[in-house]
């Protein structure tokens, strides 16, 4: 599992490029940032030297409370989520608010196999720091007050790098994006089930692009400012969660009220 911090208070600042605009951004930090350590990961025996897998299950309440209110623009709004980075990893429960422009996100990780105890808020008898069991017990009770439960799996693969003169600046490429319905807690999506997000971007582009994410803490330093300016980057609101329900509803209806109870009738 990447580097283990609990919680953030940032600005994440994202853009679509082009493969090529990807390598001439990754050039020009070069001399600011150095290469995340999970890029050169070992995936079933090989080494990839562009990122590492990352799997982000969503959570939604019946009526797709959080995915509306990405959708009407709330500037106060929140995501709960399970993230993983392999079939055997830790499962990371995070709570990401949105206020503004600003992101305050919390999370602590547990055993795969307690997700949903967790979840539901019943003990987990693993987790030994009253921070992680503040941030568990903020999670259960929203889910609860919400109804809130697994809706969406996205799947990408993201290429990172951390600043060598800043407390908290990183920059990240994240491609091969492709999502499913989530319809149970296990946390092992159906390897058949997924739909690229190239399906999204042939109705719309003539290219795949790469997202790219600049993040830092409140004030962005010089040399990101610099780097937007020189590449000229056009902010998105693009979301994967948001996009991957779009996707996933016109082929399984995810994000009609009856949604869940027809998913799970596909098994």
């Amino acid at each position: 599992m990447p580097s283990f911090q609990t919680k953030f208070e940032r600005l994440e600042l994202k853009f679509l490029v082009e493969e090529s605009h990807a390598d001439s951004i990754r050039k020009d930090i070069s001399t600011l940032c150095k290469s995340d350590a999970y890029n050169g990961i070992r995936e079933n025996g090989s080494l990839n030297q562009r990122g590492y897998p990352i799997y982000s299950c969503y959570l939604d309440s019946p009526a797709m409370a959080f995915h509306r209110a990405k959708e009407r623009g709330d500037s106060h709004r929140l995501k709960l989520r399970i993230r993983t980075y392999s079939e055997t990893s830790l499962a990371s429960l995070e709570i990401k608010r949105r206020h503004s422009a600003v992101i305050y996100k919390t999370r602590t990780a547990i055993d795969r196999d307690l997700v949903e105890k967790a979840a539901r808020g019943y003990p987990v008898g693993s987790v030994k720091t009253q921070s992680a069991q503040s941030v568990l017990s903020d999670f259960s009770r929203i889910a609860a007050k919400s109804g809130a439960e697994p809706t969406l799996t996205v799947h990408y693969r993201r290429e990172a790098y951390e600043s060598l003169v800043d407390n908290y600046a990183r920059v990240t490429f994240d491609r091969k994006i492709k999502v499913q319905a989530a319809t149970d807690w296990s946390l092992n999506p159906h390897p058949g089930g997924w739909h690229s997000f190239d399906e999204y971007w042939e109705k719309r582009s003539r290219i795949s692009p790469v997202v790219l994410e600049l993040k830092c803490e409140t004030t962005p330093p010089l040399w990101m400012v610099e780097l937007i300016r020189k590449h000229q980057l056009e902010s998105s609101s693009f979301s994967k969660y948001s996009i991957g329900v779009g996707l996933c509803d016109e082929n399984w209806g995810l994000g009609r009220k009856s949604s869940r109870r027809s998913l799970k009738a596909l098994g």
